[in-house]
């Protein structure tokens, strides 16, 4: 890393950073640039906002490690020394350099940052024991940056299905429902036939007797009304023994 950061490093990184973000929003996987759906349930707007955050964690990533190995590459004072305090040896700067711009290539690329996530975590690692065993000072830029990868590592590899999931939306097809018509049975009601009453006493036809004489019929006379009736009756129909007795 550099010795002594300035306000000069901050703008280049600034400079980077953002060429990095137009390169970025045209590579497949990316979501920046690119504005949520209208009817967007909320645990899908977090996800989206979650993912935003962690693709602009890989840009700066990404611009810092171009930055650090292209000092390393064209040989810059301050990482020259470096090596030298170290007492490795200058090679081990070119290959330093060379995995640390390799390594922020594909952070660019949405679908290879993970890996490059855990390449360059391992590089930072190694830096942290360095700078601590040998140098024998405080190993802040180094942690930050691992921290860095890590949370790279783990959102990208360990989540990497929930990430690269599609945002859709639920459509709800309404299915229209027929209510049965209503129908109307007529049922035909039959008048029963006016029939006689079995109670109503119709007039029984005259019987003719053998020697010529109509009788009336019994029917007529059910239920007589009163005893005068029989005082009335003819003289004709008066039993004749009743005549002998009376003589």
């Amino acid at each position: 890393m550099f010795n002594e950061p300035g306000l000069l490093h901050a703008l280049l990184l600034l400079l980077v950073v953002s060429a990095l973000y137009a390169l970025r929003k045209r590579l497949p996987g990316s979501k920046l640039g690119r504005g949520g759906y209208q009817f967007e349930s909320p645990h899908a707007r977090r996800r989206r906002r979650q993912l935003i955050a962690l693709e602009c964690t890989e840009l700066v990533l990404a611009g810092v490690f171009l930055l650090v190995g292209g000092a390393k590459l064209i040989g810059r004072h301050d990482m020259v020394e470096l090596f030298r305090s170290i007492g490795v040896g200058q090679w081990l700067r070119y290959v330093t350099g060379v995995l640390e711009v390799v390594g922020a290539a594909f952070m660019i690329v949405p679908l290879a940052s993970g890996a490059s996530a855990v390449g360059l975590g391992t590089i930072m690692v190694s830096a942290t024991l360095i700078e601590l065993f040998v140098l024998r000072r405080p190993p802040i830029a180094a942690m930050a940056c691992l921290s860095a990868h890590t949370y790279v590592a783990w959102s990208r590899l360990l989540h990497r299905t929930a990430s690269e999931q599609p945002l859709t939306l639920v459509t709800i097809e309404a299915t229209p429902t027929i209510e049965p018509a209503l129908t109307i049975e007529l049922t035909p009601t039959v008048e029963p036939m006016l029939t006689h009453s079995p109670n109503v006493e119709s007039p029984a036809p005259d019987l003719l007797t053998s020697d010529g004489a109509s009788t009336v019929s019994p029917n007529l006379h059910a239920t007589p009304a009163s005893g005068h009736h029989l005082d009335q009756a003819s003289p004709a129909l008066v039993s004749p023994s009743l005549e002998r007795c009376a003589g």
